[in-house]
């Protein structure tokens, strides 16, 4: 596995597309990816953009990443198996570090992300990751509303 960080028990690595098919997820989830197909997605999240998959004691609980759409603008993405809030701040940590160093890396101006309305816990966290946000996107999935998030970057270099 390609290392990217380790912390007692916790190792964070490159994301492969297999990953995704080991993780345990939500139902809403599963119906997302059986949908598409997993290895279809699997490999569309594996070459889309840079990804992690986060592991506790050699189990894995979550994995996510940023999809580029185009310059300069990226979609945030997680899935979490069923452990994920026994290692709710390990998950906020490495993902703020991770989004905040790719948006540089990245030069991203814009990275967006949505989470399916009446998700409470994905509302608060994508606030907490300071995200702002833009509104409903009914009918999104499988018939369900989902809500749209954004967060703006400040690049440097840009005109």
């Amino acid at each position: 596995m390609d290392l990217i960080t380790r912390s007692g028990k916790y190792e964070v690595v490159k994301y492969r597309k297999e990953h995704l098919a080991d993780l345990a997820v939500d139902i809403e989830t599963r119906e997302m990816i059986d949908f598409v197909g997993a290895d279809v997605m699997g490999a569309s999240l594996q070459t889309n953009g840079p990804a992690f998959s986060a592991f506790h004691d050699g189990h894995l609980f979550v994995v996510a990443g940023i999809n580029i759409l185009w310059e300069g603008s990226g979609e945030a993405w997680a899935m979490f198996g069923p452990s994920f809030r026994e290692h709710g701040f390990f998950i906020h940590r490495t993902t703020f570090r991770f989004i905040n160093r790719l948006s540089d890396d990245l030069k991203l101006e814009r990275l967006q992300a949505v989470v399916m309305k009446g998700h409470y816990a994905g509302i608060q966290w994508i606030n907490r990751l300071g995200f702002a946000y833009e509104g409903e996107m009914e009918k999104y999935f499988n018939g369900k509303t989902y809500l749209r998030y954004a967060k703006i970057f400040q690049q440097d270099s840009m005109p």
